[in-house]
């Protein structure tokens, strides 16, 4: 009997160093259907407010932009940030930073008799199917507050909050009428696609490998004023892998009222990056319209796309 006793505490004792010495479970890191991960600090506030469908895919892995700033990810239709003190995940504040740049605000027409919400710290207000999309999705987390009246802009009924936008799509079907703008992918494109690609490792491919391009584009001064300098940043990616393409010459014709001139670029760089100062004498109080084309080393088009800016009036 004693023996007996001896062995099972012996089998017991060791079944518990073995325990011991397992790794603990680390929580999986799931990967979105477009190939990119979504970062195990933030899978649980993903899945928790609507994952793909409400937030988009994930536009980038989670970096860190600038050194001893929160770590941070881009999903189409929000930007999530990290604080690892607290183990807290914040909303970036996207609606704020799309509504400022704002031209004009157009008001839209509201119904009068509708659902209506107030915010004691906001003088907008939501209502009829904003509200509707707005109290099934946790807004006062994943939205914040309120930030605009609906407004008509490029064609869409919206309304701006502090961290994202409400589209409204009459023609989607009814569940999907009300739907998150995506402005984590514009701020990415517009704001952080050169320090994003500083940061990932380099692949690039030559531009005599690839038959179509995708291009990133944006303008150092969206407001071009009196005495400043305007600089064009080019970024061509392979459209599946995002892969830089380098040896790629950007051709950009600049148009305002009934003049066009044309200009091409140096080729892009490792990173699939090139820089073009723009050094017109542009009137003041114009539109400038930038129609930008991809070509590859025999002169062949890989891709195009336009943005706008003004002069100053």
């Amino acid at each position: 009997m004693r023996c007996r006793l001896v062995f099972v505490c012996l089998f017991f004792l060791l079944g518990l160093l073995v325990a011991c010495g397992e790794e603990p479970d680390m929580p999986p890191t799931a990967v979105a259907e477009n190939g990119i991960p979504i970062a195990p600090e933030f899978q649980e506030f993903y899945q928790l407010y609507g994952g793909q469908a409400v937030l988009g895919e994930p536009v980038t892995e989670m970096f860190t932009a600038v050194p001893g700033e929160r770590p941070l990810q881009y999903f189409q239709n929000i930007r999530l940030e990290y604080e690892s003190v607290s183990g807290g995940v914040l909303v970036s504040q996207l609606g704020t930073w799309e509504l400022g740049g704002l031209n004009e605000q157009l008001l839209a027409s509201v119904s009068e008799d509708g659902a209506i919400r107030t915010f004691p710290d906001s003088e907008f207000t939501v209502q009829d199917e904003f509200l509707r999309f707005y109290e099934a999705n946790a807004g006062d987390v994943l939205l914040g507050l309120p930030i605009s009246a609906q407004l008509n802009v490029d064609g869409l009924r919206v309304q701006y909050f502090e961290n994202g936008r409400l589209e409204w799509h009459p023609e989607a079907p009814s569940a999907q009428r009300v739907q998150l703008g995506n402005l984590g992918q514009t701020h990415f494109d517009n704001e952080m696609v050169f320090t994003y690609q500083e940061m990932r490792p380099a692949q690039p491919i030559s531009s005599a490998g690839v038959t179509d391009v995708d291009i990133s584009a944006y303008v150092k001064a969206p407001i071009l004023y009196e005495g400043e300098d305007q600089v064009l940043y080019v970024t061509t990616q392979t459209p599946d892998s995002d892969d830089p393409v380098s040896n790629v010459l950007v051709e950009v014709r600049i148009s305002y009222d009934d003049i066009t001139e044309t200009v091409r670029s140096t080729p892009t760089d490792d990173l699939g990056q090139v820089k073009l100062p723009l050094n017109y004498d542009i009137p003041a109080g114009k539109e400038v319209v930038l129609r930008l084309t991809a070509l590859g080393n025999n002169g062949r088009s890989l891709g195009e796309t336009v943005l706008t800016f003004k002069t100053w009036w």
